[in-house]
């Protein structure tokens, strides 16, 4: 199965099932297939508090809808408005009572309108007063998946104000829809779930994106400032982070950036784009800024660009970059608007009016003091650890992982995992060099392991490095093409305590659709795994709090972990081979041959 093949699936899968036709003879009336469920309803709220709901009904052909009610011990429950909503993805707003009713609890309850036995409820919590899930400030988010239309990329920013969303705007793209969406903060919220991870509902006034207008996101915090998150509605299935905005500056001196996604053809090749680009005022260095790319099998290497452009920033932060490749790198000009996170860090989508046409998103690190002073010595001895997605040229759709060790002498060493629809592999690498030159680009070349199904290589790889311990990955040879992030890597085992996991990947060895967690897991003193997810699988049913256990083996590199495989059929105890990061960090990659699937763990701090 190529990439192309696989993107059309879920086209396909979506309409691959017919209810059976009643016949005209006698015997009794065959129940309604009429269903409801409420996924996205937060566990608790405090008084007065409103939330953005949503019901999903299955097999109504007259898409009636539901009618929503609410009940409590009290005769005060609360308010749904509007109190009815047809189609199949009907959406209210629950706003709390003024006063903690009898019970604390109330249940909300949407009953199909066409079927009234067919109903889906949600119990509430209702507390005089909650701590904020997030502090007073601007936070950007970013989010890759996929949709009706496959994959798709999502970023934003949004105000937090006293614990309620006041503002913000989005920009999102997919194959066919490109849009910017100033938020409606009336009908957007931010409220604690009851298994400890938070709910987050964006209202963006556009009914072709979320539910009706209507994204829902569940998230899991590492800190005050940073989160893992997962969109957790029908529409999309897809993961990201969610970061404090620290600045709105505009962006100065050198950036590392990748972009990965579809390119703009008839019929889309994958498309991986990374470099280096130095911004001065509204404009790039052309003389020190640089990329590489693999469209579909054909590789870029160490071109530059002609021109470059970038606007000044909005008040959320928002900005578009435009780039002009040098005509004899073949590429196609094209632009990205960014969310600025801090001057380390932009978010990127790839805009909707460029010449390229196609469906990317990425990031970019900003270099800071570091930009234009990287030298052999200052790389030489340093590992870096990745993780990407991408294509190979066996069985298309594949992951990647793995340690690159930057020996003194020029030469590579280390692990390179990958996994496909058709083999997985743990690579010992046997050979290769690298180089890197002041912008901060470092190639690696002629990188050979052994025992590998899709050949010894040889590949290539670009890491494009911050100076600060980051960096971001592209590879592109005749073999495989991929994009991720990657880290310089500090620690050599994994540590006991309380983390946020964040996983996603494809489904299965066959229809790959995208699926995605995020939950708390603690690592006990064994560094046996417990604890749970919110989990969500393309065109299914998101399930909440699904239980994730597990174990280490520190001998092999390798965790085994029940709770993460998308479908129950799959045999056995998923496998997934891990790379610390630092003594905070680890990532893995699923390496069982069932699925694919690649994680981050970061410690929760306290």
């Amino acid at each position: 199965m190529n990439f192309r093949q696989r993107i059309l699936l879920p086209v396909a899968l979506a309409a691959g099932w017919l209810l059976a036709a009643c016949g005209s003879g006698g015997g009794p009336t065959p129940p309604s297939s009429i269903t409801v469920t409420i996924s996205n309803a937060p566990g608790s709220m405090a008084v007065s508090a409103s939330a953005s709901i949503t019901a999903t009904v299955s097999n109504d052909s007259t898409s009636s809808g539901v009618t929503w009610t609410v009940t409590c011990s009290g005769s005060a429950c609360g308010s749904v408005n509007p109190a009815t909503g047809g189609g199949n993805n009907p959406t209210t707003t629950y706003t709390a009572p003024s006063a903690v009713p009898s019970g604390s609890n109330v249940t909300l309850t949407a009953t199909s309108v066409a079927d009234k036995s067919a109903s889906a409820t949600a119990t509430i919590s209702i507390t005089s007063s909650t701590t904020a899930v997030l502090a007073d400030g601007n936070y950007v988010y970013r989010l890759t998946g996929e949709n009706g239309n496959s994959p798709y990329f999502l970023a934003g920013v949004f105000t937090v104000s006293k614990g309620a969303i006041t503002a913000g705007e989005q920009d999102y793209i997919d194959p066919t829809t490109g849009t910017q969406n100033t938020l409606q903060a009336s009908a957007s919220s931010l409220t604690s779930s009851s298994n400890g991870n938070f709910q987050l509902v964006l209202a963006t006034g556009n009914s072709s994106l979320g539910v009706n207008g209507v994204e829902t996101f569940r998230g899991s915090l590492v800190s005050s400032a940073h989160a893992q998150i997962i969109e957790f509605d029908s529409s999309a299935t897809a993961a990201g982070t969610l970061d404090l905005q620290t600045s709105t500056a505009a962006p100065a001196g050198g950036y590392a950036f990748s972009l990965g996604g579809l390119d703009g053809a008839s019929n889309p090749n994958p498309l991986f784009i990374g470099g280096i680009i130095n911004i001065s005022g509204t404009s790039f260095s052309v003389a020190n800024s640089v990329f590489d790319y693999f469209d579909g099998g054909s590789v870029g290497n160490n071109e530059t660009f002609a021109s470059g452009t970038v606007t000044a920033p909005d008040s959320f932060g928002r900005i578009t970059i435009t780039f002009t490749p040098a005509q004899a790198s073949g590429a196609v000009a094209f632009a990205t608007i960014g969310y600025i996170v801090g001057p380390q860090r932009i978010q990127l989508v790839e805009s909707s009016t460029d010449t390229l046409g196609g469906t990317l998103g990425g990031t970019a690190l900003g270099q800071g003091a570091n930009t234009g002073t990287f030298t052999t010595s200052s790389v030489g001895g340093v590992t870096y650890v990745f993780m990407a997605a991408g294509e190979d040229a066996a069985n298309g759709t594949a992951t990647f992982a793995g340690g690159f060790a930057l020996n003194s002498n020029g030469t590579v060493s280390g692990r390179l995992a990958y996994s496909d629809v058709g083999s997985d592999q743990g690579l010992q690498i046997t050979g290769g060099n690298w180089a890197v030159d002041s912008l901060g680009r470092v190639a690696l070349s002629n990188v050979t392991v052994s025992g590998s199904n899709i050949g010894n290589g040889p590949f290539a790889f670009q890491l494009y490095l911050d100076g600060n311990g980051n960096a971001l990955e592209v590879g592109g040879d005749s073999i495989q093409g991929s994009s991720g992030p990657a880290f310089q890597q500090t620690a050599s085992q994994v540590n006991p305590g309380k983390y946020a996991i964040a996983a996603q990947g494809f489904a299965g060895t066959t229809n790959l659709l995208v699926w995605a967690a995020v939950g708390p897991v603690t690592l006990d003193s064994s560094l046996n795994w417990t604890g749970f997810t919110d989990y969500n699988v393309f065109s299914g049913t998101p399930i909440t709090s699904r239980s994730l256990s597990g174990t280490t083996n520190s001998a092999q590199g390798l965790f085994s972990i029940n709770g993460l495989n998308a479908t129950t059929t799959v045999p056995g105890t998923p496998e997934f081979g891990y790379y610390p990061i630092n003594d905070s960090s680890v990532l893995a990659i699923e390496v069982d041959n069932n699925q694919l699937g690649l994680f981050i763990i970061e410690a929760v701090s306290q």
